[in-house]
C-alpha cells in the first residue's frame, strides 16, 4: 500500500511540491511537522486517508500562515483554530447545519459522507478550502467556498497544483491585488511557545 501511495502521489503532485518550495521557501524548523510514523493515527482517528502532498506539506512546513494569506490546517497542531480535526469536526457541523436550511447553497455532501467536502484550509478573508473526497485520496481536487461572494468554486486541481497556479497568476486567488512578491514566504504559527 505504501509503495503504490507513493507511485500514485508522484503521478498527481510530485513535481508541484518541489515547485511549491521553490515558489515559497519552508521553514527552516517547522514547528508541528509530525512525522511518517504519526500519520497512520492521524488517518485512523479520522476515519480515511488523506492526500500524500498534504502529508508531505505537513511535513515540509508545520504550522503557520503559508503565503502571507491561507492556514492549512494541521492534524499536530494544538490550536484550534489551525488543527485539522478539529477543524472538520466543526466546519462539517457548521454546513450540515446550513444546509438543513438552505439545500441548494451547499450542492455537495459533507465528510464523511463520500463523494463529499473535507475541509484543509482557510484563509484571511474567510473563505474556506475543501477537497472532494471523490476516488483515490491522491486524486482528491480543490473546491473553495467564498463566504461573502459566489459561493463554491471547483478548480480541478490537486492542493500543490492549486497553490502554484494561485502563486504564478494562472488562477485567481480570492483576494484583490495578490499575490506579489513579497507574499511568498510562510510565517510559522507556534502557539505552545505562548502558552509557556
Amino acid at each position: 500500500m505504501g509503495f503504490w501511495r507513493s507511485r500514485q502521489a508522484f503521478k498527481f503532485f510530485g513535481m508541484s511540491l518541489s515547485q511549491l518550495k521553490l515558489l515559497v521557501r519552508p521553514p527552516l524548523r517547522p514547528f508541528e511537522m509530525g512525522s511518517l510514523e504519526d500519520w497512520p493515527a492521524v488517518e485512523q482517528k479520522l476515519g480515511i486517508a488523506l492526500p500524500a502532498e498534504y502529508r508531505d506539506f505537513i511535513l515540509t512546513y508545520g504550522t503557520g500562515r503559508f503565503a502571507s494569506f491561507y492556514l492549512v490546517y494541521n492534524p499536530f497542531s494544538v490550536c484550534k483554530w489551525l488543527n485539522l480535526h478539529q477543524q472538520v469536526e466543526q466546519l462539517c457541523q457548521q454546513e450540515r447545519e446550513f444546509k438543513k436550511e438552505f439545500p441548494s447553497a451547499i450542492p455537495y455532501k459533507l465528510f464523511p459522507d463520500r463523494p463529499g467536502l473535507l475541509p484543509w484550509a482557510g484563509d484571511e478573508n474567510g473563505n474556506y478550502y475543501y477537497w472532494l473526497t471523490e476516488g483515490p485520496p491522491d486524486s482528491w481536487l480543490v473546491i473553495s467556498q467564498e463566504g461573502r461572494g459566489e459561493g463554491f468554486r471547483e478548480y480541478g486541481r490537486c492542493m500543490t497544483d492549486f497553490f502554484c497556479d494561485v502563486f504564478t497568476g494562472k488562477i485567481d486567488a480570492l483576494c484583490g491585488d495578490y499575490p506579489e512578491s513579497e507574499h511568498l514566504v510562510f510565517e510559522p504559527i507556534n502557539e505552545s511557545e505562548k502558552k509557556t
